[in-house]
């Protein structure tokens, strides 16, 4: 069997093997500090989507369970208050911010700081968090750090979140303002 060309391509009238995985080089970016090839914006999303959903799982189980307990609370109850000001409406958002960041920082910090740098979702589509300089695991503080700075970002009205998400289609090592900050970058291990 006819072996590639230093720089890849195969001898004239020879192509790769019958079933062969073929991938374009020129799809791929590559780290200029790392020399790795760094996760598209594209997986980071489906990959955020995922643990999304895994969490919002998680969440919905304990709403629902504490919404049992408080109208059987309330059931037997003779009176009830039917007017809620805006004031305990924003306590009761931010109570609620508050109570789901702690899982949220404990799932994103064990896993992204681990020797993998991998949650369910970035295991899924081959990615993984690295520190920015050495390529190494960033640890469970930095990736609480930097899930914190997500959370930050969400609770400003969305706006700079979105502006969070969206800074890895511009950005030279594709990074998101969280991993500015945490000093990490997203590699991919499957390019």
């Amino acid at each position: 069997m006819p072996v590639p060309a230093a720089s890849g391509a195969y001898p004239p009238g020879y192509g790769p093997p019958p079933g062969a995985h073929v991938t374009s080089s020129a799809d791929v970016t590559y780290d200029a500090v790392l020399n790795l090839p760094l996760a598209p914006w594209w997986k980071r999303l489906l990959a955020m989507l995922l643990d999304g959903a895994i969490l919002s799982a998680g969440y919905f189980v304990v709403l629902a369970m504490v919404g049992v307990i408080v109208s059987a609370s309330h059931s037997g109850s003779t009176t009830t208050s039917q007017q809620s000001g805006s004031g305990q409406v924003l306590a009761g958002f931010i109570i609620l911010w508050v109570v789901a960041t702690i899982p949220n920082s404990l799932y994103f910090g064990l896993m992204n700081g681990s020797r993998r740098g991998q949650t369910v979702g970035k295991m899924a589509l081959g990615i993984a968090v690295r520190d920015a300089r050495t390529g190494q695991a960033i640890g469970f503080w930095r990736a609480v750090g930097r899930t914190l700075m997500t959370g930050v970002f969400e609770l400003l009205l969305y706006v700079p979140f979105i502006v969070d998400s969206l800074a890895p289609l511009w950005d030279r090592r594709l990074q998101a303002w969280h991993d500015k900050v945490a000093r990490s970058i997203v590699i991919d291990l499957k390019p």
